[in-house]
Formats: structure tokens, C-alpha cells, sequence
């Protein structure tokens, strides 16, 4: 997942590089197999954060698609990461960059449809960023030009980084009933903030600076120079970044929707997590109750409408 700048390296298994882009980890040192095998082995850390966000959803009773499909949306994005990077074709790379715009995305729409007061144009919504996502596809494919691609996604980024705080008013002046929760929630927010970001001035380090970086690693030696394939560290940035981005997208969600049985909790003081007070059998029941409701209003819509055609 990324940008990058670095003139193609060694031929392996995969043939000539045809990619746009190439990195500074040195092709095809580990296996001739893999064109850049740190670079596409640390894609590992969307699988795991993907894995860790689901299990957290389905533990505290989340049922609605949007929080499932981010956290499935970041497996697609590691998966033709991977495949990017260990064969640096071109068709691979329209594999990794292509689905950070669709993943965003669908952060974006979950975003800004956290208040049941916001989500009347949902659809309207949904094919706008939709829209985006052709759009930016075929003028990408069209211009071939990573700068495009980068201004496409910072846009979406933007959107993801701005709101937030505004929503935190929000609740902090329209849901005083979680006024405490706010403080904790601008901590998940900087959290994932520095995060990203971190992964980010890392990416820039590698990019810039890829001569020094290479000898380094050459004057360490095997396994120190691990240490500085810097572009894994964009990825771990990334990965954790997003899965926090999407974690504070959801309890923000939750509190929305009246859920004052979750909270959050950090694993060992540094890894986010959302938990509920309730127990499975409290759980069901609540839920139960919930889809039932669902059910009644949806019901007394539709006999609504029946009425007055």
C-alpha cells in the first residue's frame, strides 16, 4: 500500500518491472519468487487488525453492514498490497492503489452517517462516492500519473481526519448523556492520527533518503538491517491507524444509536478495543429488542405509504 518513487531493480520470477513505481527495498533478495519480500509479507498487519476489528464487532453486538465491510475493506487492501509489491506489475499495482480509494471510501460513508439525524440521503450519498471511485479509476488508468492517485486519496483522508472532532462536539452539545466518553474518544482519534501519520514520515524517510537507507541495512547486515525496510513500518502505521480510524468510527456510531453499554478499553494501556457491559445472554436480549423495533417501525412506514397511495 503507498506511493513510491525508486527506479526499478533486478528481474525475478515475476519478469521485468512494469509498475509505476518501485521501492527502495532491494528486488528479489530473499526469494526470486517475491519481488520485495518485506514490503509484501508486513501486509500481514491489515489481516490481523481486519481480524482483531471483527472480532470486536461481533463481540459487542454490532450488526450494521458498514463496520463489516470497512474492516473486510482493509483484508482487500493488504491482499493486493501484497500482490503488488511481490511482483511489481502494473496490473498488481492498480490492485493496491485502486482499493485504498474504494476502502476509504466506505470509512467516508460510515463517517459521516454516524447520527441517525444524518442518514436521510443515504443513498444519495453512496452513489456520489461511488461516482468518485469510477471517476478516479478511469482517469487513473487514463494518465497512469501517481500524483493523481495521491491527491484522489488525501482528498478522502482529509474528510476522515476533519470530521471527527466535529462529531465530538456534536455529541459533547447535542448527546450530554456521553459528554464523559468524549475525552476518550479524542484519544482513539490521536492515537490513530499519530499512527498514520508515523507510518507516513517513515514512507517520506525511505522515499527520500533510499541511498543512506540501503547503506545502512548493508552496514548492519542480516538481521539488524530488517529493522530498516522502512516501508514495513508504513504499512504497520497504516494498518493501525485505520483499524483505529474505523474503531472510533463505530463507538461513535454506537453511542449515536443509544448503545451506553459499550466503552473503551485499552489492551495494555496500548492497544484500543471496544468492550460492553453486558453479558451474552443481556446482549441477545438487547438486540432482539432492537430488530424487533426495527422491524415495528419498518412495518408501520410501509402501512403508512400503503395508506396514502
Amino acid at each position: 500500500m503507498g506511493f513510491g518513487l525508486r527506479a526499478a531493480g533486478n528481474d525475478g520470477h515475476w519478469g521485468p518491472v512494469t509498475s509505476t513505481l518501485d521501492w527502495c527495498e532491494e528486488n528479489y533478495v530473499i526469494t526470486p519468487w517475491i519481488a520485495e519480500f518485506w514490503n509484501s509479507t508486513s501486509n500481514i498487519f491489515y489481516v490481523l487488525t481486519m481480524i482483531f476489528g471483527l472480532q470486536t464487532a461481533k463481540a459487542i453486538g454490532v450488526t450494521e453492514w458498514r463496520t463489516y465491510l470497512s474492516m473486510y475493506s482493509i483484508t482487500a487492501v493488504g491482499l493486493g498490497s501484497f500482490l503488488f509489491h511481490a511482483s511489481l506489475w502494473f496490473e498488481t499495482q492498480m490492485m493496491d492503489e485502486l482499493p485504498m480509494i474504494y476502502c476509504c471510501s466506505v470509512f467516508v460513508f460510515a463517517c459521516l452517517r454516524v447520527f441517525p439525524e444524518t442518514n436521510k440521503n443515504n443513498t444519495l450519498l453512496a452513489v456520489g462516492l461511488a461516482a468518485y471511485c469510477i471517476a478516479v479509476t478511469a482517469i487513473y488508468l487514463y494518465l497512469k500519473n501517481p500524483v493523481f492517485h495521491e491527491v484522489s486519496y488525501a482528498i478522502l483522508a482529509a474528510i476522515l481526519f476533519i470530521t471527527p472532532p466535529i462529531q465530538y462536539y456534536h455529541i459533547k452539545n447535542n448527546y450530554k448523556q456521553y459528554a464523559k466518553r468524549v475525552p476518550g474518544l479524542w484519544k482513539l482519534y490521536w492515537f490513530g492520527a499519530v499512527s498514520y501519520l508515523g507510518g507516513f514520515a517513515i514512507w517520506g524517510i525511505d522515499n527520500n533518503f533510499c541511498e543512506e537507507v540501503r547503506a545502512t541495512r548493508a552496514y548492519l547486515g542480516f538481521p539488524l538491517s530488517i529493522f530498516f525496510q522502512l516501508h514495513m513500518f508504513w504499512h504497520l502505521g497504516t494498518a493501525i491507524g485505520t483499524y483505529a480510524s474505523i474503531l472510533g468510527i463505530t463507538y461513535t456510531r454506537q453511542l449515536a444509536l443509544g448503545r451506553d453499554d459499550i466503552y473503551l478499553h485499552w489492551i495494555a494501556g496500548i492497544m484500543p478495543t471496544l468492550k460492553t457491559d453486558l453479558n451474552q445472554k443481556q446482549l441477545a436480549q438487547k438486540l432482539k429488542k432492537k430488530k424487533n423495533v426495527e422491524f415495528s417501525n419498518k412495518r408501520h412506514l410501509l402501512n403508512r405509504e400503503s395508506f396514502h397511495h
